[in-house]
């Protein structure tokens, strides 16, 4: 039986523990923060997670530093946040092979779903299908029919075995019918350059890579693999726009906290993340970046959830593995 004194007890319990948790959301952050980035400085994913963070700092009215651990494809900064204090002071920039790893390796040191907290999307980055500028090929249309008319697959190239750009090939051949063949590079660059030179047919390359070389006439675009064209190639058509309806990848980036974070901590780097995502300064500098800032109403864990159903059936039907 709860007797009146037990009650008021309760009461005034619960009223200790929200005061509390108020004033913990209150002096939130007390010192800087710390924003981990799982690639090398200088990439496009470090280069939008840089500029969210700035303005996210802003918002906060605090500091935040990123950290730059690479390696493990990104496992191994990912595991370091999963490890991390629970106290708000050390962030995830997540990356889209967040999702993408566990369907394709046998064996993985933490479950996203229950080591991390997704706080908020920020930004997308979108790829370019593109190929030699003599090449025959001037649409997805044209490189559909290439695939299925020659004997031998169409060659694609990516920058590695289980990124985004080899998984969009990958997409793009489920979906058509289209006979492709991957071939993985160590890096972005030295695939761009054997596309340029007749080598191989075709890659999917992100849009800052491969947009100078687009502009300068030594690769030829074909088209954009997210919903919105590119802000850098606005002439370029996306993939959707050319008959591919619902054809949408991109290589992203979201803000994730380790779990057991207390929610007022999360909500605060929610609605301080929402804020700087409607600011028109941060638009600007993300799209020169040549990504695609997230709306700030973007609902982040049916995002991943959605992300992580289309690359497992992917990573399933085109019987990828990475050990």
């Amino acid at each position: 039986m709860i007797t009146n004194v037990s009650r008021r007890s309760l009461i005034a319990g619960a009223a200790a523990l929200a005061s509390s948790a108020s004033a913990r959301a209150q002096s939130y952050p007390a010192r800087p923060i710390t924003l981990v980035v799982t690639f090398a400085a200088g990439g496009g994913v470090d280069v939008v997670s840089r500029l969210a963070a700035e303005a996210l700092g802003e918002e906060m009215g605090g500091r935040i530093i990123v950290e730059n651990r690479g390696g493990g494809a990104t496992m191994t900064g990912t595991q370091a946040v999963v490890k991390a204090e629970a106290d708000g002071y050390t962030l995830l920039a997540a990356p889209t092979t967040m999702v993408i790893n566990p369907a394709a390796r046998p064996t993985m040191p933490f479950d996203w779903t229950k080591d991390l907290i997704p706080i908020g999307l920020m930004a997308k980055l979108p790829f370019v299908v593109v190929t030699k500028p003599d090449s025959p090929l001037n649409s997805m249309k044209d490189l559909e029919a290439l695939g299925k008319s020659r004997a031998t697959p169409v060659l694609f190239a990516s920058g590695g075995t289980g990124t985004v750009a080899h998984l969009a090939g990958e997409l793009f051949a489920l979906s058509t019918g289209a006979k492709m063949q991957h071939v993985p590079y160590r890096g972005e660059g030295p695939s761009l350059a054997d596309v340029a030179s007749g080598q191989l047919d075709c890659t999917f390359s992100t849009a800052a890579g491969a947009s100078g070389l687009v502009q300068a006439g030594t690769l030829k675009a074909l088209g954009v693999t997210t919903q919105e064209r590119s802000t850098l190639l606005p002439a370029v058509p996306t993939v959707a726009e050319q008959g591919y309806a619902g054809f949408d990848v991109s290589a992203w980036v979201g803000l994730m906290a380790p779990a057991r974070t207390p929610p007022e901590v999360t909500d605060r780097l929610a609605a301080a993340l929402r804020k700087a995502l409607a600011s028109p300064a941060l638009k600007q500098k993300v799209e020169r970046a040549g990504a695609t800032p997230a709306a700030p109403d973007l609902a982040f864990r049916p995002f991943l959830e959605r992300e992580a159903r289309i690359w497992e059936r992917v990573i399933r039907e085109a019987g990828i593995k990475i050990e």
